[in-house]
């Protein structure tokens, strides 16, 4: 792996100690991450190395050693080595997860996209309330879209942005990649209404015949002798009396609500419902493409509801949005 790739994960996983309150609990390793920051990698991996050597590694401090050890590596390889450890080795410790969701930043900067996709799927199941569940979603859209597996994508980002209603910077980016999941939907419904339109096949039709020209210098085609007439002797059919006009259909009415949700179980769904409940507004929950989609309101307009988005944007967080129901 690239120098610069292993640089690149670690710098992640320093800020992510700060971002998700997985700080050291040791001064001395955290005195080492912060020399890591500053640039002082060489002394950080000197003080991390002597107080490995001076923890046994029955001592509950000991995976924490190796994840700093990890993030301070100087090669690719010491960094996968160290991160699998605490994984496998210390699995039971609070900083697998942190571990896992590494190698899976790792696996992605190298295009391994099927190593990521294990490594996420272990995540999720070893580790179900992991409060890393949003940033491993984040990750685990972008390597889904990217290893054509946009289902499973559109699950993990659902997930997280349930959980990421607290940080409203993750809360953008899960959204952000999200919006792939709604387009998919929208051109899925565009492409059915197009295949059933009884005229399609007669506009090709109509639109394919043209007449083959006629080679140069060749004179006009006569005209075919028009038929002789026949004599009508056959009785003349009596007009029936004209039909009224069919009645105009009703307009379509069109309901515009705000969506809150879109979480893979039902529970999720629920609970978000559960925290939109005290707001009084009509609610719905649609079930959509394998998603729980919470909605909220009934606007008139697509003004009005945007104008309920912001409202409920600024109450309840999240990135709510406005969708049209017939």
């Amino acid at each position: 792996m690239n120098p610069r790739v292993v640089g690149w994960v670690a710098a992640l996983a320093l800020a992510a100690m700060v971002s998700t309150g997985s700080a050291q609990t040791d001064p001395r390793l955290a005195g080492a991450v912060r020399a890591a920051q500053e640039g002082r990698s060489d002394s950080a991996r000197a003080t991390v190395e002597r107080l490995l050597a001076a923890t046994p590694p029955a001592d509950t401090l000991y995976p924490q050693i190796l994840y700093t050890q990890a993030m301070v590596a100087g090669t690719a390889g010491d960094m996968r080595r160290l991160l699998q450890r605490v994984a496998v080795e210390y699995g039971t410790s609070s900083w697998a997860d942190d571990a896992l969701l590494r190698l899976v930043q790792m696996d992605y900067a190298t295009r391994n996209f099927e190593g990521a996709a294990r490594n996420l799927e272990r995540l999720r199941l070893d580790f179900p309330a992991t409060p890393l569940l949003a940033q491993a979603a984040y990750w685990a859209g972008r390597t889904y879209f990217d290893a054509n597996n946009p289902a499973a994508a559109c699950r993990w980002l659902a997930d997280g942005m349930a959980q990421a209603r607290n940080d409203v910077e993750l809360q953008n980016q899960l959204g952000y990649l999200y919006q792939r999941c709604d387009l998919r939907a929208d051109s899925g419904a565009q492409v059915v209404a197009d295949s059933t339109r009884p005229d399609t096949g007669a506009r090709t039709a109509t639109a394919g015949a043209s007449p083959s020209p006629a080679p140069a210098g060749a004179p006009p085609a006569a005209a075919p002798n028009p038929p002789a007439p026949v004599p009508d002797t056959a009785p003349r059919a009596r007009p029936s009396p004209a039909l009224p006009a069919p009645a105009a259909a009703p307009p379509v009415r069109t309901t515009y609500r705000v969506q809150i949700a879109a979480v893979a179980t039902r529970k999720a769904a629920e609970d978000a419902a559960r925290k939109a409940r005290p707001l009084g507004l009509t609610m719905v929950t649609v079930e959509e493409k394998g998603l729980y989609k919470v909605r909220l309101g009934e606007y008139p307009t697509r003004e009005a509801a945007q104008n309920a988005a912001a409202s409920l944007k600024a109450r309840l967080g999240g990135t709510p949005f406005v969708v049209a129901e017939p």
